[in-house]
């Protein structure tokens, strides 16, 4: 594990940077940080950086220690299948934002994105290619079931992702956790 954390350090920050810095450099390109808001600013809250700054971060980094446990060879065929999943998951994810009727920093009107909610769509498109395709080399080979570290990771990324999707549902109306209140509000 110690030869890994380099790695595994550098997909935490590449992840920080691609989920939360460079989407915020662009918002915060249009409204700059000490004008006057106008009617459109909706800022981010803390839901997004837990869900994608944190718990995305998270479960880039067990895919990618996952990615180096099997070792796979790369697969044209696989890794469309891989990027269609992605792209069809970020869709879905998008299409059921907007048919709730969210209004957030990416997506100021249902159905609306600003230049951050593209960059949203083409990143998340990538990430969830990105976990697709060990899924599917695994699936594709049955040898690989067999490693303790696969059964493993998959069972903590799959909790990360029920931890998203609470996340999620929480999101809608905030939530305390003791003194702490985790609110749905825009910064």
């Amino acid at each position: 594990m110690p030869d890994k954390l380099p790695f595994l350090s550098g997909i935490l920050l590449a992840s920080l940077l691609n989920n939360l810095l460079v989407p915020f450099a662009i918002y915060y390109q249009k409204y700059g940080f000490f004008k006057k808001r106008n009617k459109d600013f909706i800022g981010c809250n803390t839901w997004g950086i837990i869900m994608d700054g944190i718990l995305a971060g998270l479960i880039n980094i067990i895919a990618f220690n996952l990615l180096l446990e099997i070792r796979p060879r790369l697969e044209l065929g696989s890794l469309t299948v891989a990027f269609v999943l992605g792209f069809l998951s970020m869709v879905a994810a998008h299409t059921w934002m907007s048919v709730n009727r969210w209004k957030i920093w990416i997506m100021p009107r249902p159905w609306h994105w600003n230049t951050a909610g593209y960059w949203h769509m083409i990143s998340m498109t990538l990430q969830m290619s990105f976990l697709f395709y060990p899924l599917i080399l695994i699936l594709k080979n049955p040898f690989l079931w067999e490693k303790a570290l696969v059964k493993i990771s998959l069972i903590v990324i799959t909790f990360f992702a029920l931890l998203f999707g609470l996340s999620l549902q929480l999101m809608k109306k905030g939530v305390r956790i003791g003194k702490f209140r985790i609110s749905n509000k825009p910064w």
